[in-house]
């Protein structure tokens, strides 16, 4: 059984704007304004607006790929109480513990790029960079045989920043995001390599 976590927003494009559209056009303005694609503007016979156009939609198209559930879920696999519970759960089998995660702080840095081609062939790279930073209160998990099996009250924001080419081109603070809480995962999410395997 594969257990998914799905958090509202899931993705970070929705954390700049929940319309999609109104997500390029804002990244569109900022790259433009920025004059963040001037370097590459000279390799291309393309207008300007529709390189702009283009980078945009690339880049709400990489902040779609950034799922916020998995970012929470490789966080807390690297929660150091959370991976002692589940070493305990897993040497002393039918035992579970109640892991109060208080208030944390959960920051995610990923370094995508996206890739400029004129006619099928690459001609720039644009580096970006996504930092994401999760804060959680009164988040509770209850750990089983090596696996996180259920969380129970708490709440998340989350503030990202995304650059272009060392430019900051979106941002947005402590957008609440709502956790699927206070259900059971079912076989529940490995914490350990060995509960991977522990049934």
């Amino acid at each position: 059984m594969t257990v998914t976590f799905t958090t509202h927003p899931s993705t970070a494009d929705l954390l700049l704007s929940a319309d999609p559209e109104r997500a390029r056009a804002e990244l569109a303005r900022a790259l433009d304004t920025q004059r963040v694609l001037d370097g590459t503007r000279h390799l291309l016979h393309t207008p300007p607006e529709v390189l702009t156009g283009e980078a945009a939609r690339a880049g709400v198209e990489l902040l779609r790929g950034i799922d916020l559930g998995s970012v929470l879920l490789n966080g807390w696999v690297k929660y150091r109480r959370l991976r002692e519970a589940a070493r305990y759960t897993l040497d002393n089998p039918g035992a579970g513990q109640m892991v109060p995660l208080a208030e944390h702080e959960i920051v995610s840095e990923h370094k995508p790029y996206i890739e400029v081609r004129l006619d099928g062939q690459p001609v720039a790279r644009l580096n970006c960079g996504v930092n994401l930073v999760l804060h959680l209160t009164f988040v509770q998990a209850s750990v089983r045989a090596g696996r996180l099996v259920r969380l129970t009250g708490g709440d998340c924001a989350v503030s990202i920043v995304f650059k272009i080419e060392g430019v900051e081109v979106g941002k947005a603070r402590l957008v609440a995001v709502t956790l699927p809480l206070n259900r059971d995962f079912g076989d529940g999410i490995p914490l350990l390599r060995q509960a991977r395997t522990a049934s």
